[in-house]
Formats: C-alpha cells, sequence, structure tokens
C-alpha cells in the first residue's frame, strides 16, 4: 500500500469511530446538573396533571 491509502484509510477509520461513538454514547438524552445533595433526572418530563398543594 502507498502512503496515501493508508492516510485515507486511517482516516477513514478514525472519523468512523467517532462517529459510531456518538451514536452509542450513553449522553443521548442530555446531561445533568448532580452537584448537590440531591438526585434529580434533568431530562424533559411531561408535566403532571395532580396539583401537589
Amino acid at each position: 500500500m502507498r502512503k496515501r491509502e493508508i492516510l485515507a484509510l486511517s482516516a477513514l477509520t478514525f472519523s468512523m469511530g467517532v462517529i459510531l461513538g456518538f451514536l452509542i454514547s450513553p449522553a443521548k438524552n442530555g446531561f445533568g446538573n448532580n452537584a448537590g445533595n440531591t438526585i434529580h433526572n434533568n431530562y424533559y418530563k411531561e408535566p403532571s396533571t395532580e396539583d401537589k398543594s
């Protein structure tokens, strides 16, 4: 193989790895802030129909 083919193949495999990493990453639903003493799910939830007062 020539150097040009090796460079093209390595660039292709690297970019495919980055794309597959984004697709199967656990952060697809967003990031949360867990900087407190409580545990909250920071993803979008439908508003409750019950009144909590």
